[in-house]
């Protein structure tokens, strides 16, 4: 019995004095006040708080879809201002440098103005009688082409194709075109005649015809 009473005594000690390691952590000594209680409490609180932003900042850049924002949003003031150009100042301009003879720079003005609008059937006309002052046939062809395409009663291009036909040699072509210009506009036989690009035709029985017909009549 007094053996058990011992053991019973030693392990109340050992209980006893185990108990001191706990009660800083969570028991406040008295007539202090609550330093080891609290700080354990705030430092636990902070790190959840870090952790619960730190999770929430990785879900925010990784597992968040990109919102669009709202279709009624204004834009942002002061804009930049946009330049708007107008096709027929381009165009004007490059006729007029036509007339003078300044070819390169009214071969720009007239691509310029068909960059804004690749339908203007005036500015593929004149461009491709440049061209064909310079020799570029293919050039010139591919805009006639398009201007007829567009334009079908527009006589211009019908007379100009017949000019480059006329000074490629291909005599039968040119006599087509020519008669469809003659179709559309009878002056065409008071100046063909004396137009030095259609120099080829000149004694050809079809276009000594064509001027005296007006062609499709």
């Amino acid at each position: 019995m007094s053996y058990i009473h011992e053991a019973l005594q030693k392990a109340q000690k050992e209980k006893d004095a185990g108990y001191p390691k706990y009660r800083r952590i969570f028991l406040v000594p008295k007539g202090k006040p609550g330093t080891f209680a609290v700080r354990p409490i705030w430092l636990i609180s902070l790190l959840v708080i870090l952790l619960a932003f730190a999770l929430y900042s990785w879900l925010d850049s990784g597992g968040k879809e990109i919102v669009a924002a709202p279709k009624n949003l204004k834009p942002e003031a002061n804009p930049s201002p946009e330049i708007v150009v107008d096709v027929k100042e381009f165009y004007d301009r490059a006729r007029h440098f036509h007339k003078m003879g300044r070819l390169k720079d009214a071969r720009g003005l007239y691509q310029k103005a068909l960059t804004l609008d690749e339908g203007h059937v005036y500015a593929l006309n004149n461009l491709a009688v440049i061209y064909i002052q310079e020799g570029d046939y293919s050039e010139a062809r591919k805009n006639l082409e398009n201007a007829v395409r567009l334009k079908p009663e527009y006589v211009d291009p019908h007379y100009n194709l017949a000019c480059l036909y006329a000074l490629k040699g291909e005599v039968k072509k040119s006599l087509d075109h020519l008669k469809t210009a003659v179709s559309l506009d009878k002056s065409v036989r008071e100046w063909a005649p004396k137009d030095r690009d259609l120099q080829n035709l000149r004694g050809v029985p079809g276009f000594e015809e064509i001027m005296r017909s007006g062609g499709m009549e």
